[in-house]
C-alpha cells in the first residue's frame, strides 16, 4: 500500500503515513519482500502490531515492513513451544494454558507480538519472557535465517541485543507442565490484578517509560503531580501515571509533546531522568 496512514497499524490510532506498507502473508513472502526492499536501497522500518510505538504526523520515510501475518504459527513439541514473531502473545499465552503449559501467565495482558516481547524483553511482577527464551530464529535482508540462543541476545531489563539488521521470525521456549485450570487461573488472577491497575477504554501505547533501577516511573510521575496533566487531546492517566492515553482526538504532536514535559518535570523533581519504553518514529513536521 503506498502512503498507508500508520494510525491505522499502531495502538495509539496515530501517525503520518508510511511511503510504502508492506504486509507479507507468509515467510517466503517476507523474505522475499525484505530482499526487495533492500536491493532497492529503501530504509525499512520493522513492525510487529504497533503497540509499542508513536509515529509521528510527518509519517514514515521508505517502507513499514509487517511480520503480523507471515509469521503467524505456533507448534508444541513436548515442553517446547515454537511460535512465529507475528503471533499475538495473548494468543501464544492462551495455546500454552490450553497446552498445559505453564512459566508465560505473568505476561497476561501485555499487548503486541512475541517477536516484539523478545526484542523488549517483556514482562511484569516479576517475569519476562528470558526466563522462558531459549533461542529464535532470525533473518537479514537477501540471507538464509539462523538460530541465535537467548544467550546471545544478552538480554536486560526491556531489551535485547538483536544482531544490526535482523529480523525475528520465530521463537522457542521452555516451559513447564501443570495444570490448565491452574494455568488459566493464575492467568486470571493476572488480569484481574492489571485491570485494577492499568487504564483501559481509550488508546495508548502501555507503559511510556523504563522504570528506573529500584523505583517506578509511575510513582515518580505520580510523586510529581503529573496525573492528569494534558497537552491537547493527550493526557497523563489518572489510574497509572506511566500511561499516556489517546483522549479526545489526540495528535501524534500532542502525545511527543507530553512524554517532553513528562521527562523534563521528573528530572527536575526527583533528579531522575526516564528513559523511554516506546518508541517514537517518524518525520518531524513543523507546520
Amino acid at each position: 500500500l503506498l502512503d498507508e496512514p500508520m494510525a491505522k497499524h499502531t495502538s495509539f490510532g496515530l501517525g503520518g503515513p508510511a511511503d510504502i506498507y508492506v504486509e507479507p502473508p507468509s515467510p517466503e513472502s517476507f523474505r522475499a519482500c525484505s530482499a526487495c526492499l533492500d536491493e532497492a536501497g529503501l530504509p525499512v522500518m520493522l513492525l510487529g502490531r504497533g503497540t509499542n510505538v508513536l509515529v509521528r504526523r510527518g509519517g514514515i520515510d521508505g517502507a513499514v515492513l509487517s511480520s503480523a501475518g507471515a509469521f503467524s504459527e505456533i507448534e508444541r513439541t513436548g515442553d517446547m513451544v515454537r511460535a512465529g514473531s507475528g503471533v499475538g502473545l495473548g494468543r501464544l499465552i492462551d495455546f500454552c494454558a490450553e497446552s498445559g503449559l505453564k512459566g508465560l501467565e505473568a505476561l497476561s495482558g501485555i499487548p503486541g507480538s512475541v517477536g516484539g516481547a523478545v526484542v523488549t524483553n517483556a514482562g511484569s511482577f516479576g517475569t519476562s519472557i528470558a526466563d522462558s527464551l531459549l533461542a529464535i530464529r532470525a533473518s537479514r535482508a537477501g540471507e538464509e535465517p539462523l538460530s541465535i540462543t537467548a544467550g546471545e541476545l544478552d538480554l536486560g531489563y526491556r531489551e535485547a541485543h538483536l544482531p544490526q539488521g535482523m529480523t525475528i521470525e520465530d521463537v522457542e521456549l521452555r516451559l513447564e507442565p501443570d495444570a490448565p485450570d491452574s494455568i488459566k487461573e493464575r492467568k486470571r488472577s493476572v488480569l484481574e490484578r492489571k485491570w485494577k491497575a492499568q487504564p483501559s477504554g481509550m488508546r495508548s501505547a502501555g507503559c511510556v517509560f523504563k522504570n528506573p533501577a529500584g523505583r517506578s516511573a509511575g510513582q515518580l510521575i505520580d510523586s510529581s503531580g503529573l496525573k492528569g496533566m494534558r497537552v491537547g487531546g493527550a493526557v497523563v492517566s489518572d489510574l497509572h501515571a506511566n500511561f499516556i492515553l489517546n483522549d479526545r482526538g489526540a495528535t501524534a504532536d500532542d502525545v511527543e509533546e507530553l512524554v517532553a514535559l513528562v521527562r523534563d518535570r521528573v528530572l527536575e523533581t526527583s533528579g531522575t531522568e526516564l528513559e523511554l519504553e516506546i518508541e517514537i518514529a517518524g518525520r518531524r513536521v513543523t507546520t
